[in-house]
């Protein structure tokens, strides 16, 4: 009965870790400079072309160094929303998994479970929200069983 108390607390303390780890994970202030930076290229691009447009005189090397610089803006601009999908997309799968192990961490912990029975794979692939998380599962199940 000690060991199962043991079992119980050590999950509990880990849940509570996995949790406070994933409250840390939060990089909405990082997106949100991404997103802003994005839209500023983008509103400065709009400008170099007002001007091109509305200046009286221009010459070819002005010209072609605001082609230039809009062109390299509008690249920067695309290379900075794909990153801030991308980024965005690996935090919200890290967040599923340390919500899953959350879950099941805080389950054992505060399970009646009778003597000598443990939890099973497929309780925890109950939990996945995403068909990542069932990959995640199925590779290392794989692994496992091979080695």
């Amino acid at each position: 009965m000690v060991e199962e108390s043991n079992e119980r607390l050590v999950c509990a303390i880990l849940a509570e870790q996995v949790s406070n780890l994933r409250d840390r994970m939060d990089a909405s202030e990082a997106f949100d400079l991404l997103w802003q930076t994005s839209a500023l290229l983008s509103w400065l691009a709009g400008l170099l072309a007002d001007i091109t447009r509305d200046a009286p005189k221009s010459s070819l090397l002005l010209d072609k160094e605001i082609s230039e610089a809009i062109s390299k803006i509008t690249t920067i601009r695309h290379q900075l929303d794909a990153l801030a999908f991308f980024q965005a997309q690996r935090q919200d799968f890290a967040r599923q998994i340390a919500d899953c192990v959350i879950t099941a961490l805080e389950r054992m912990s505060s399970a009646r479970m009778p003597e000598g029975s443990r939890f099973a794979s497929a309780d925890l692939a109950a939990l996945y929200v995403s068909d990542d998380q069932r990959r995640l599962h199925e590779d290392v199940l794989n692994r496992l069983q091979a080695g």
